[in-house]
């Protein structure tokens, strides 16, 4: 049986994926009826229309907390009370340890606050990367696997006497998000996909498959987690990292979605550049960085694994079908 009640800490309420969690938690709830549920969602600013519609989608359920990852005071009042704490901090572009510092933040607050279960939303491939001696080279994304690797470590292994008797974890690894090619990301990482003639400029191989996921698959998994009774708990969740995917895909697999999802009322093709000419504008283009750095070290999920929870996962169309009038605006239809 499920737990009797839960109170959860969601984090980057507003952002995907937060959004998704929350969302996720409210679905799984009618089949749930044996547990109270009450989601602490903290945002930025309360008074704003985004998050005014999250607290739209079920006023009796959430509670909104207004704060930051930087103000300790106004995370503890969101982590008061609250069973289970969802942690997603994000890359700081202007500060290279904003994300490690919010991060610990949370992760003070939450056991402070004497929660239980905490699953954090980290990225698929750090531990394998993050020593490799490429990244000395491209400081942001050095930063980055190193700030999400302390995250990660202080989840597993909290400073001594810091987290509460029965303390579990759950950390999920998820890989590349659909996202990722529709607005608003898709403006800094393909801005040619507006262009009369779509175009994804990559440096990634031909024939190079990498691993992607609709976001919502987080929240899916997160819910799950907190849903699951006990037994399920031990055996899938508790002091579990589990690599997230749905699809090992290619990015010619990913122009083919989005003309797919347009009616092909336009085609998105792929350019791909040279190894040169990637070369030689990497130190003033952290995206293709980023993509030399992952072609010469790519790593893919098992998605059989994955599979193996038997939760409902996302699929590329299905995505690109959900998000239809983004995907639109994307190709500037």
């Amino acid at each position: 049986m499920s737990p009797p009640s839960v109170t959860v800490l969601v984090t980057g309420a507003n952002g995907v994926q937060g959004g998704y969690v929350i969302r996720e938690l409210l679905k799984l709830a009618p089949a749930h009826p044996e547990t109270s549920l009450t989601i602490h969602a903290l945002v930025r600013d309360a008074s704003s229309s985004a998050s005014q519609a999250l607290l739209a989608l079920d006023p009796a359920k959430i509670k909104m907390f207004q704060g930051n990852f930087d103000d300790t005071e106004s995370l503890s009042r969101a982590a008061a009370g609250c069973t289970n704490a969802f942690v997603n901090p994000s890359p700081v572009f202007t500060d290279p340890t904003g994300e490690g510092r919010h991060g610990l933040n949370v992760l003070s607050a939450s056991m402070g606050a004497g929660i239980k279960h905490v699953i954090l939303a980290s990225v698929y491939g750090i531990e394998p990367r993050k020593d490799l001696p490429d990244l000395e080279s491209i400081p942001f994304f050095k930063a980055y696997f190193t700030n999400k690797s302390t995250i990660a470590e202080t989840v597993r292994h909290p400073p001594a006497g810091s987290a509460p008797e029965g303390y579990t974890y759950t950390i999920l690894e998820p890989a590349s998000f659909l996202t990722n090619y529709i607005l608003p990301v898709s403006q800094m990482m393909y801005p040619t996909l507006t262009a009369e003639q779509p175009t994804l400029t990559v440096v990634f191989p031909p024939t190079l498959r990498m691993s992607h996921l609709d976001p919502a698959d987080i929240g899916r998994f997160a819910a799950r987690s907190i849903y699951a009774d006990r037994d399920e708990f031990e055996r899938l969740f508790a002091n579990k990292t589990i690599p997230l995917s749905s699809a090992n895909l290619t990015i010619s697999d990913i122009a083919d979605a989005l003309t797919r999802a347009v009616g092909h009322r336009k085609t998105v093709s792929v350019s791909y550049m040279s190894r040169e000419e990637a070369e030689a504008v990497k130190d003033t283009n952290l995206f293709v960085a980023a993509q030399l750095f992952l072609s010469d070290h790519p790593h893919l999920v098992d998605l059989e694994k994955v599979r193996s929870y038997g939760i409902e996962l996302g699929s590329v169309d299905g995505f690109f079908e959900r998000e239809k009038e983004t995907v639109e605006r994307t190709l500037a239809l």
